[in-house]
Order: structure tokens, then C-alpha cells, then sequence
């Protein structure tokens, strides 16, 4: 599976043109109280860092696919969130200068955890002892160029042109998940390189895939919810964990460990997580919405019991 036209030039330049439309919604002063409360990003990084590759490593004990299968799920585990994530959180309103805070955050981490992740995973469920590193200068540079560069231009084509980033908004919520869709369908279906993965392949990873995202995001959001973090940032933290950058997890499994199953998974993963990403999301809203109501009608039943006066005899009849 080697780099094509569309895993090589079509996914990297949708990718940039999400984060711009990401950065239309948001404005310098969206990141202020990310910085001045800082909670909910400890609370993002330790579920991304920490409890998805958790979850990643059980999950792969328990699945019965190929060891490289294994390491691809652990692969896409390590890597950080992307423009995918962010457009899902732009798409449901959420907090998206948290989202675009994390990216950066772990994009900075990454190099350092997905190598010994990696290593960890090869060691597990290969038996080989690959030592790989990611490059510190290109890694955070490719993925600064494909989130954080073009949200920042997206932020101040708001600030200068207010008028046309409202034109915009509306129809980049259409526009962009169609060319993210079509930028994965490319790289399934004409970027094979000469490696050929039949349709058994592909339909082997998609329960793997499909739990590691619907387990990542439950657990994402209960940690949010037990932490004391908002709707909105819960479903953000969730996001984040759940959809993982995957054009990363096909560089290191594709160029660096030259691994074509691996990367395969990397493929699956980012065609169908996005969709499933943003039904969880939802399902997790709506659920929200359940629990605020039955909040308020117990608050109003408990506080008319408390106030109704008590009920007076009726006088007897002659």
C-alpha cells in the first residue's frame, strides 16, 4: 500500500481545508478559557494518553484477527486526534478550541509515546522488537500544517472578513464531510500500490474498528462526567478519543514499519469512524438532554411537595 495521489496529496489538502472551515467558528478569545481552566485539557490528555491505549491493548487481546491487525488498532491508539475530529466537533457545536487544543497538545506527545506503544504492541502480539522513532522536526511539523496553520487562517479570515465567514459556515457543513469521505474512498479504492486487500480483509476489521471507537468514546465521556466537566466539553473529550488521526497510523505503519495490513487498518478506521463518531455523539447528546429533563421534573415535583399547602378538612355536613 503505498502513498498515491489521494492518500498523498487529496486526504493531506482536505484535511487542511477542514481545519480552515473548523477556524471560521472560532476566535482567538475561544481559547482564553482553555488557558485559564486548564481542567478539562488534563482531563482530555490523561483519557487520550493514558485510557485509549488501555483500552486498544484489551481490545486487541480479545479479538481474533492477525497479530498485524492487533498492532494496527494499538497504532491507531497511539496516534492523536486530526482535523476529523475537529470537523465533528465543529459539525455538533461542542467546544471546538478545546479540540484544536488537544490536537496540538498530543501532537507534541506523540512522537515520544507512539514509538514505544508501537514497540510494545510488535513485541506483543508479533514477537519482534522493532525500534522505530518518529522524526520530532517532521512529525509535529506535517501535523501543525494540516491542523493548527490552517485553523489559525480560518480564525483571522474571521476576524477580517466576518461577513464571508458566515456565508460559509452554513455550507462548509455540507461541503466538508463529502470531501473528507471522498479523500478515504480514494485511498480504498485506487491508492493500492500494487498491494491488493480484498473485501474479506477489509470486512474482518470493521467490528475491531467499530468497537475501539464506541469504547473509547463511552469511556471518554463517563471519565468527563465522574471528572465534573460540562456537556460540551464531555462530548469534545469524547470526540477526541474516539477519532483518532489516521493518516498518521498509515504513515507509520506504511513507511515506517512497511506493513501493509497494518495500514489497512488505518484505512478502515478512518472511513468508517467518522460516520460512527458523529452517531455516538449524538446518541450521547440527546442522552444529555434525556438527564437534564428528568433533573428539571424532579426539581419541580420535589420543590411542589415542599410548597403546596397541606390540604384542608372539608367541614361536616349537618
Amino acid at each position: 500500500m503505498s502513498e498515491g495521489l489521494f492518500s498523498g496529496v487529496f486526504l493531506p489538502a482536505t484535511l487542511v481545508v477542514i481545519m480552515i472551515g473548523v477556524g471560521l467558528s472560532l476566535t482567538l478569545q475561544s481559547f482564553r478559557s482553555i488557558i485559564l481552566y486548564p481542567k478539562a485539557i488534563l482531563i482530555g490528555l490523561f483519557a487520550q494518553m493514558g485510557l485509549l491505549p488501555i483500552i486498544a491493548f484489551a481490545l486487541a487481546d480479545r479479538m481474533n484477527i492477525s497479530p498485524e491487525y492487533k498492532v494496527g488498532l494499538v497504532i491507531i491508539a497511539a496516534s492523536p486526534g486530526g482535523a476529523s475530529s475537529g470537523l465533528v466537533n465543529h459539525l455538533l457545536r461542542a467546544n471546538v478550541a478545546l479540540s484544536v487544543s488537544l490536537t496540538t497538545i498530543n501532537s507534541l506527545l506523540v512522537v515520544f509515546t507512539m514509538p514505544y506503544l508501537t514497540r510494545l504492541a510488535l513485541e506483543r502480539y508479533i514477537g519482534d522488537s522493532v525500534l522505530i522513532s518518529l522524526p520530532f522536526v517532521r512529525t509535529v511539523g506535517d501535523i501543525a500544517l494540516m491542523t493548527v496553520v490552517p485553523a489559525l487562517v480560518g480564525i483571522f479570515i474571521r476576524r477580517f472578513r466576518p461577513v464571508f465567514s458566515r456565508k460559509l459556515e452554513q455550507p462548509l457543513r455540507y461541503i466538508l464531510p463529502i470531501l473528507l469521505l471522498a479523500a478515504f474512498l480514494g485511498v480504498i479504492f485506487f491508492d493500492t500500490g500494487g498491494e491488493t486487500h480484498s473485501f474479506e480483509d477489509a470486512m474482518t476489521l470493521v467490528k475491531p474498528v467499530l468497537l475501539l471507537n464506541a469504547l473509547s468514546m463511552v469511556v471518554g465521556y463517563l471519565l468527563t462526567r465522574i471528572m465534573g466537566l460540562g456537556s460540551s466539553s464531555g462530548i469534545t473529550i469524547s470526540t477526541e478519543v474516539g477519532l483518532q488521526n489516521s493518516s498518521l497510523a498509515i504513515y507509520v505503519a506504511q513507511s515506517l514499519l512497511r506493513s501493509g495490513p497494518m495500514a489497512l487498518v488505518g484505512v478502515v478506521y478512518g472511513t468508517l469512524t467518522f460516520a460512527s463518531t458523529i452517531l455516538m455523539a449524538l446518541a450521547i447528546k440527546w442522552l444529555n438532554l434525556q438527564m437534564r429533563r428528568m433533573n428539571r421534573w424532579m426539581r419541580v415535583q420535589f420543590t411542589s411537595e415542599k410548597t403546596d399547602p397541606p390540604p384542608t378538612e372539608a367541614p361536616e355536613g349537618d
